[in-house]
């Protein structure tokens, strides 16, 4: 008889423990600024990361060590479990999905997984979803059918505020990021099923608040009357007060649907710098 593990990353936005909290399991994305090598949430906080930020250093990221997957596939196989079910950050962010497909099919393990085209909440509302339907008894294609539901109906979208961040990580020039913040340029970045789950540009837009009135007006445009369907999440970078500022207005403008206020996960938020506001939607699935 088969036993399932459910499987994430730290993309989800939690820790090692607090996956195994839900009955799930997890291994850490890594960080890397100069020589140094962190695991997320495990060997360094959000505090830690806006402190490196803020020292204007290049931080990179990379899929959870080998090691850390091959281990965990080991115990998991040790407790009875025959099959992964995986839901990690997205295959366009990270190249975690095939570092555990070739782990579990070196331990003999079934694989399946669900690319979710994003990461962070949604990434984890997906898991906890694919794990109650399962105990449901409902089978993999169908519960696979109802997270693609999700992400039918969603999007993470990003608003940078430091364009030379952007620029020291190479994902714009230098001359660009200096006129653009002369003229108060701001990007709306996406990541989605549409993007094949790279962060690209959305729309190009001069201040803050133009770039969010039309990320208000993209998010109208989806949920429409429906937004009790729906879970709305505001993240930021360090920049606590602007995300509830945003936060007050989302809610006044979509009174019915759920919402949350977190800190950007660090495996996106080491690309975008200090300032970002991030958004992400999606509609809910029983």
């Amino acid at each position: 008889m088969k036993k399932v593990a459910f499987i994430t990353d730290s993309g989800s936005g939690k820790s090692i423990a607090e996956i195994e909290a839900l009955g799930c399991y997890s291994v850490p994305l890594q960080l890397m600024a100069d020589k140094d090598s962190y695991k997320e949430f495990e060997t360094i906080s959000y505090d830690e990361v806006y402190e490196i930020l803020g020292e204007h250093k290049v931080m990179t990221t990379s899929l959870p060590a080998i090691a850390d997957i091959e281990q965990l596939f080991s115990q998991l196989k040790e407790k009875g479990y025959t099959d992964i079910f995986a839901v990690p950050i997205c295959s366009g962010l990270s190249g975690t999905i095939n570092a555990m497909h070739t782990a579990a099919n070196s331990l003999e393990l079934g694989f399946d997984y669900f690319d979710s085209g994003t990461t962070a909440v949604i990434q984890l509302y997906l898991l906890k979803l694919a794990k109650s339907l399962h105990e449901k008894g409902i089978d993999f294609p169908q519960i696979k059918e109802k997270l693609m539901e999700v992400v039918d109906h969603a999007n993470t979208v990003l608003i940078p505020d430091d364009l030379m961040h952007l620029a020291r990580g190479g994902r714009l020039s230098s001359t660009s990021a200096v006129i653009g913040n002369l003229i108060k340029i701001k990007p709306v970045l996406e990541v989605n099923l549409k993007t094949k789950g790279r962060i690209e540009v959305l729309q190009k837009l001069r201040t803050f608040k133009r770039a969010f009135q039309y990320v208000i007006d993209e998010m109208a445009e989806e949920i429409k009357d429906a937004s009790d369907h729906y879970h709305i999440v505001v993240a930021h970078v360090d920049a606590v007060e602007k995300g509830q500022d945003v936060l007050a207005t989302l809610k006044a403008k979509f009174p019915q649907a759920t919402t949350e206020f977190i800190d950007l996960v660090p495996t996106v938020s080491c690309h975008t710098g200090l300032g970002c506001i991030a958004l992400q939607y999606f509609k809910k699935v029983d």
